[in-house]
């Protein structure tokens, strides 16, 4: 029986709401703004600017701070003096990255990669393949969209390994000769498992690709089961098994494709493709494969042909020598490839530490750490990451652990084009239906799109809210979440060389200045805007208004100035290496706020309000030093002090836009 459609005796709710709307005056419109206007000039923005920081926390108000980023791509530049190298640093991870300079603190530390020595990075990587394997053995028979193995194509061997099951060309070199493999294969090197991994990563498992060479089809994947190790008996034989899958790849990550002719066969409804290794120049990268979420160029995964076939038969001969007999013997298990498991081997084994960054955090570690040796640092964190992965590796479990998180930068473009125009209308009417002043005006915009918009920085390296650091993630196993983004990240993979800081939205200065040029033009054309629109009029700035903003803006000082004195006469750090930021930090916050609260009550007893406009400059101003300081906040300034900070930043901006209110009227 058709189901009948639901009848209501009660009209629509957006019927409701024209009928009602219709008996309203339009003025209503307007009503935000008017009941602005209706409180005495200044106070309602003195009072959300309380609210605003008072109920925010460090984190957040320091992604409002619109002087944080300058620059339109990477921020502020950075202070990097030999001083820098004695800094106490206070984060919840350690680092070990290539070209940034070491810094030890209280419970965070970074170590620069390059200090961590071969042998070293060996025994981490022995240590990982003992917990953590490149395959598993299964199946998987009877899954949706897998293909059954087929005998008269492919065969297994005893280690879950494929042949074909007719002789071919495979085992043919370009000279025609026969190239024996050598009795003893080195040991694959943590790059060989990442390019393993890369070869497998992403890949269509369901084309299929002929590779040719001299006209002979020498590889097929033609009924290969999905994920499966083929068994080479050389380099020269793996190439035609990498060049398939660089085919199978997106056109992003290998322009292979595109050297491969599509053929399709109408009269099947079948399509594949048909590569020649004669055409393809087997020493010129071929892959640029992107591990963590839409990294730049030079942060990906790039190698040639033979690159790749020389770590994919390193990799095979270490499968075929390592692997339990006992997992495969007689029941026809396949050995799949595991992506997620093979490349934790290659980066815990040290295949990043020359170009990117690996970041620990969320783990166990004591405050001995930070005097040790870099060798003995890494080595006993990745023990610490393989005693939180051992109860999960070698299970399906592992591969709901790791994430790349990040965005599209082609999706953030225009997102950031309707967010820059948003940004200008609202600093445009903040400045024209307020009392607030230009830099005012910018922040307060700021603290709407903290968090939801995304910048050509953050555009650029891909952002997760699951972690202020971009890169590929793994969750600690057994952490409860309802999403990625509330997971604890126990590690983060970049393959860039970049600072620990970089996730998370600085408003930088393609947001700023465009906010900052809009409250300009709204501060010029007020009088008309208003008139335009039916504005109410406006009132004078209270002198009260003023001087209790000034007073609040002293008293915060005065509350800062009281922190530090007490923590050093308690301490006796103040002098020391590493409170450097933190002094810097203080004696640009206070002498600006000490300079604000004089300039201000100068001009109102000189009667020359309209020089408020220095007022935000000095605001502005004295936010770079603070911004500029190496890695921003990662210091070790207590967050009670850095609340206070921010706060009295806010509040210097409230001073100089009731100054420029108290101008109306005159």
């Amino acid at each position: 029986m058709a189901k009948q459609p639901h009848v209501s005796f009660f009209p629509p709710k957006s019927t409701t709401a024209m009928l009602y709307l219709s008996f309203i005056q339009t003025v209503l419109a307007q009503a935000p703004v008017n009941d602005v206007i209706s409180w005495p000039s200044g106070l309602l923005l003195l009072a959300s600017v309380l609210y605003a920081a008072l109920g925010t926390s460090v984190d957040r108000l320091w992604e409002i701070e619109p002087s944080s980023g300058i620059f339109i791509f990477s921020g502020l530049p950075q202070i990097s003096i030999p001083l820098m190298q004695r800094v106490t640093w206070a984060a919840s991870a350690c680092h070990f990255i290539s070209g940034v300079k070491s810094a030890n603190g209280v419970s965070n530390f970074w170590i620069e990669a390059g200090k961590v020595s071969v042998g070293a990075r060996a025994e981490a990587l022995e240590k990982a393949m003992k917990v953590l394997r490149c395959v598993g053995w299964e199946t998987r028979e009877g899954a949706p969209h897998e293909r059954v193995l087929d005998p008269r194509v492919w065969t297994l061997t005893t280690e879950g390994l494929l042949c074909p099951a007719k002789p071919s060309a495979m085992k043919t070199t370009d000279t025609g000769t026969t190239v024996k493999p050598p009795a003893k294969p080195a040991p694959p090197v943590a790059r060989d498992f990442l390019l393993f991994a890369a070869a497998e990563y992403h890949v269509f498992q369901h084309w299929v690709v002929d590779v040719r060479r001299k006209g002979v089809t020498v590889f097929s994947t033609r009924g290969l089961p999905f994920s499966s190790v083929i068994d080479v008996a050389s380099e020269d034989d793996a190439i035609p098994v990498v060049a398939a899958q660089m085919v199978r790849r997106p056109l992003g990550q290998s322009p292979l494709r595109l050297k491969a002719q599509k053929i399709v066969d109408s009269e099947q409804d079948t399509e594949h493709y048909s590569l020649d290794l004669q055409q393809v120049d087997l020493d010129t990268p071929i892959c640029l494969i992107d591990f963590h979420s839409y990294a730049p160029k030079r942060s990906k995964v790039a190698a040639s042909l033979r690159e790749l076939a020389h770590s994919y038969f390193l990799v095979v001969q270490h499968i075929k020598q390592t692997s339990p007999h006992h997992d495969c013997p007689t029941t026809g298990a396949i050995a799949r490839i595991d992506a997620g498991q093979t490349m934790w081997i290659s980066f815990l084994g040290g295949s990043v530490l020359d170009h990117g960054r690996i970041t620990f955090q969320n783990l166990p570690g004591g405050w001995g750490n930070w005097q040790v040796s870099a060798d003995h640092a890494y080595l006993t964190r990745v023990e610490a990451v393989l005693e939180q992965l051992e109860p999960i590796a070698n299970t399906p479990a592992f591969d709901s652990g790791i994430y790349g998180g990040g965005i599209s930068r082609r999706t953030a473009v225009p997102f950031l084009l309707v967010g820059a125009i948003g940004q200008m209308l609202i600093c445009y009417f903040l400045s024209v239906g307020t009392s607030a002043g230009v830099w005012t005006s910018v922040v307060l915009a700021n603290s709407l799109f903290a968090g939801k918009l995304n910048d050509w920085h953050s555009a650029y390296y891909g952002k997760s809210t699951g972690s202020e650091e971009p890169g590929l993630k793994m969750r600690v196993p057994g952490s409860h979440y309802a999403s990625k983004a509330e997971a604890d990240v126990m590690s983060v993979v970049t393959l860039d060389r970049s600072a620990p800081k970089q996730g998370g939205l600085r408003p930088g200065f393609f947001l700023n200045v465009l906010g900052l040029i809009a409250a300009v033009f709204g501060a010029i054309f007020q009088s008309q805007t208003r008139d335009a629109l039916g504005f109410s009029p406006r009132a004078e700035t209270a002198n009260w208004v003023v001087y209790t903003s000034i007073a609040l803006t002293l008293g915060t000082s005065g509350v800062i100035l009281l922190m530090v004195v007490l923590q050093n006469l308690a301490e006796k750090t103040w002098m020391d290496d590493a409170m450097m930021p933190t002094r810097v930090m203080t004696y640009c916050t206070l002498t600006a706020s000490f300079g604000v609260s004089g300039l201000a009550i100068f001009f109102r007893i000189k009667g020359v309000p309209q020089f408020w406009p220095i007022l935000d400059a000095l605001t502005w101003m004295s936010g770079f030093p603070l911004g500029m300081i190496e890695n921003g906040r990662l210091f070790s300034v207590d967050d009670n002090v850095l609340h206070l900070v921010l706060l009295n930043r806010w509040m210097m901006g409230a001073v100089a836009s009731a100054v420029g209110s108290s101008s109306f009227g005159r």
